[in-house]
Formats: C-alpha cells, structure tokens, sequence
C-alpha cells in the first residue's frame, strides 16, 4: 500500500493533465506511431501515479515525466524488437540528451504566435490543419470528410505549414 499523501498524488495528476500534451509530444519524437504514443502516454500516467512519491514537489514535473516516458518507449522497443515505428535505443538515448524541457525557453511566445497565426488562416486551411494535427487525420481521411481531393488535402497543408511558419517566425523576430 502506497504512503502517498492524496493531496501530493492529486497535484501529480493535476501537473500530468496539465503537461500532458509536452509529454505526448515527447513521446511522438521517439516514437512516431500516434496510436502507439497515446497508448505508451497512459502507461506513463500509470507509472507517474504508482511513483507520485518519488516526485518533489517545485522540482522540473516535465523533465521527471519524460524520464518515465523514455523508459516506457525504451520498454516498448524490447518487448517488440525491431520495428520501423520505432527509432533504436541508441537515437533515443540520444534525443533524450537533447533535454526538451529546456530545449525552448520561449514555449509561452510560440504558442501564443501559433495560436495568432492559426487564426489568420483561412478557414478551409484551419479546418484542414485541425483535422490533421488535432485530430490525427490521415489525407485520405480529411479528403472525405471535406469532399476534397487527396492531392488538394496535401497542397493545402503545405501552404498552411508553409504560413506558419513564416507567420510564427515573424512574430517571434517582431517579439509580439
């Protein structure tokens, strides 16, 4: 039986729901497999949970977070061997190096440039996004739904890419 005070767990909880998205990212850059990502996001959940009194609280929550994760991902590559969604034990020791918890300092401002940006696209491009990157669409699957074609899907997502990403550096240049 756990001696973890409940508060403490809660706020673990709370701080995972919170950070969730980074360490889903994370989790992506080493294992690209959406599906897969999201299965191996729970499984980090649960070790948070089970762990909750290893974390000291005002320590770094996302650096501790995506340490577990990398072991899961790590976990993941034993217990299936080879596979082309996943990147070998030495590429991700290697962007577990990288640290991405202090790799951008400036999370806040990008985001905030994202969220500008997306919104000075134009609807279909928005929509079209939305469905790719919110929703982990395929083309083919957007192309249904929107009555497109495949090939209108993939121009309109690199126009869009290509936007914000001008957009977003602008702004971050501008410092707005």
């Amino acid at each position: 039986m756990s001696k973890t005070n409940p508060s403490h767990r809660d706020r673990v909880h709370a701080l995972f729901v919170q950070h969730s998205p980074r360490i889903r990212g994370f989790i992506l850059s080493l294992s690209p497999n959406i599906g897969r990502a999201d299965d191996l996001l729970q499984e980090t959940f649960l070790t948070v949970s089970a762990k909750s009194d290893d974390y000291l609280s005002g320590s770094n929550f996302v650096a501790w977070a995506c340490a577990i994760a990398r072991y899961k991902v790590l976990e993941e590559y034993k217990r299936s061997g080879k596979s082309p969604n996943l990147l070998s034990p030495e590429v991700i020791e290697a962007v577990c190096a990288a640290n991405p918890t202090s790799a951008d300092e400036n999370v806040n401002s990008v985001m905030l440039a994202l969220k500008t940006c997306l919104s000075a696209l134009s609807p279909h491009a928005r929509q079209a996004i939305e469905l790719r990157y919110t929703r982990a669409h395929t083309a083919t699957e957007i192309a249904t739904i929107l009555g497109w074609s495949t090939d209108s899907v993939y121009v309109i997502l690199s126009r869009a890419r290509g936007s914000l990403q001008k957009c977003i550096n602008a702004r971050l240049e501008r410092g707005a």
